[in-house]
């Protein structure tokens, strides 16, 4: 027995100290609403850039369904220093009512010369000249706050969604950034929910060219995600698309993504998932940056609902070559489950200094501690290998932790940072909701195991006290769990022995 118990605790402590090193994270910010109350949804979208100047990446933060003076779920938008998490200010529609969810979507980039990015807010549900959730985009000054753009769609119409997603990157070559709108309920030509895109000068607002579907059919929802950047390297931005309804080969709502020249607005190439199935949602999600050294940028694509084995809804990503459209790699959960909805959620940008854009991945529904607790990963844009895992600081069930990602330098050391939204998490109200900004630094390495002292005879073994770990408390805690579940089953094993032996 004194042997066994010499083992259990040397097992212990090696599950302890491989536990917290592999979920090691350090928390730089944890963002709340200036605007406390139930059902915010704060955390739900994120943006991030430098709109102050001052050398830190700056986070804007989506509350879609924050009541605003009476209107219940008119949503606001707040961005906060990445310096300190102070609230630099706070976006309201110039527009006020009732379920417009302002702050829906968000985006950042610099339209108006001044040397500081601006955020585009996304108003889905905003009724307009009539038309019930037609919806309406706008851009805000990252100087002053103050309204630089109103964009709506050319097609007016009800329930179209205009809005709903939003990206921004410099697709005329005029050293503004331009802004695509997507309306993924939109009607096209008789055609049901087919979609559509818009990108507007940033300049001006005015009308660069419209983005239908090359494969035209119902309940597509083409827009329910756009992207911007860099891929086939003419110097200007080009643009992709998310249609996560799309029928695809018999399979319905497999979905597809597709990339436009910012050129002209041709299609460059289509991105089918590398794994046909009904309903995986491909294209739910979309992120764009360059992983590969070719100097073209790359192209992350979700499928929120794709099953993985046996695990219905799992989720995957995979990560296109910007070149030619061939799939570089899939990227899936650590911690396979059913109903993550892994993919939901992503983001690229160099977290690790190599030179290569990483991706942020979001399951906002896996569960951790709690049911729906949610999980982020980061995996490398060089070999798709994981680099951390990132968990909330508060963990709760029903969280949606990941539901959003974005990337930026918030502490100025050179790598990027990962912000993860919350939108369900309680704090003083229930889903009021949180955002966390985590360091993308190198997890630190793994605790040694301490050597383990001689037991007295009928005693147990102690261990020395373990050197402080920048794992948060929870990580730590479930460390402990899993290393007593471990001790535990041993010890059934070494009585159940004992029994087959006697």
């Amino acid at each position: 027995m004194k042997a066994l118990r010499l083992v259990l605790l040397a097992l212990v402590a090696v599950a302890v100290a491989v536990l917290a090193s592999a979920h090691a994270q350090t928390l730089l910010l944890a963002l709340d609403t200036p605007t406390p109350q139930e059902g915010a949804n704060f955390g739900h979208s994120l943006a991030v850039g430098d709109v102050n100047n001052d050398g830190n990446a700056d986070i804007a933060v989506g509350s879609y369904q924050e009541d605003v003076g009476g209107n219940a779920d008119q949503g606001r938008a707040y961005v906060f220093s990445g310096a300190d998490g102070s609230l630099l200010f706070t976006l309201d529609t110039p527009n006020p009512q009732g379920d417009a969810y302002f702050g829906h979507s968000l985006a950042v980039g610099e339209v108006n010369g001044d040397g500081k990015p601006d955020i585009a807010v996304g108003a889905p549900m905003e009724d307009v000249g009539g038309n019930a959730d037609q919806g309406r985009a706008y851009v805000f000054s990252g100087g002053d706050a103050s309204l630089l753009l109103t964009l709506d769609t050319p097609g007016p119409q009800a329930l179209s969604w205009f809005g709903y997603s939003l990206a921004m990157g410099d697709v005329n070559s005029d050293s503004k950034a331009d802004i695509a709108v997507g309306a993924h309920t939109e009607d096209v030509a008789g055609t049901t929910d087919q979609g559509r895109v818009y990108v507007f000068s940033g300049a001006d607002g005015s009308l660069l060219f419209t983005l239908d579907t090359p494969n035209p059919q119902a309940y597509a929802w083409f827009g329910v995600s756009v992207a911007v950047g860099e891929v086939n390297a003419d110097g200007k931005a080009d643009i992709a698309v998310g249609a996560y309804g799309e029928d695809v080969g018999g399979n319905g709502s497999q979905g597809r993504a597709y990339v436009f020249s910012g050129a002209d607005g041709s299609l460059l190439f289509t991105l089918d998932t590398p794994n046909p199935w009904w309903g995986s949602y491909f294209g739910r999600s979309l992120a764009l940056g360059q992983v590969n050294d070719d100097n073209k940028g790359d192209i992350a694509v979700g499928a929120v609902y794709e099953d993985v084995g046996d695990n219905i809804d799992q989720g995957q990503a995979y990560v296109f070559s910007g070149a030619d459209g061939s799939p570089l790699f899939t990227l899936e959960t650590p911690n396979p489950q059913a109903y993550a909805n892994f993919g939901h959620s992503l983001a690229v940008g160099d977290v690790d200094d190599d030179g290569k854009a990483d991706i942020a991945v979001g399951a906002p529904r896996e569960d951790v501690a709690h049911n729906d607790q949610g999980r982020a990963y980061v995996f490398s844009g060089a070999d798709a290998s994981l680099l951390f895992t990132l968990d909330t600081p508060n963990p709760q069930a029903s969280v949606n932790f990941g539901r959003s990602v974005a990337v930026g330098d918030t502490d100025a050391d050179g790598k990027g940072d990962v912000a993860v939204g919350a939108p369900r998490e309680s704090a003083a109200y229930s889903a009021q909701g949180r955002a966390y900004v985590f360091s993308a630094s190198d997890p630190p390495p793994p605790t040694p195991t301490p050597p383990v002292s001689p037991a007295p005879v009928g005693g147990i073994a102690e261990l020395p006290d373990a050197p402080d770990s920048a794992a948060s408390d929870y990580i730590a805690l479930a460390a402990l769990a899993a290393a007593a579940l471990l001790a535990f089953t041993a010890s059934a094993w070494y009585v159940r022995r004992r029994r087959w032996l006697g």
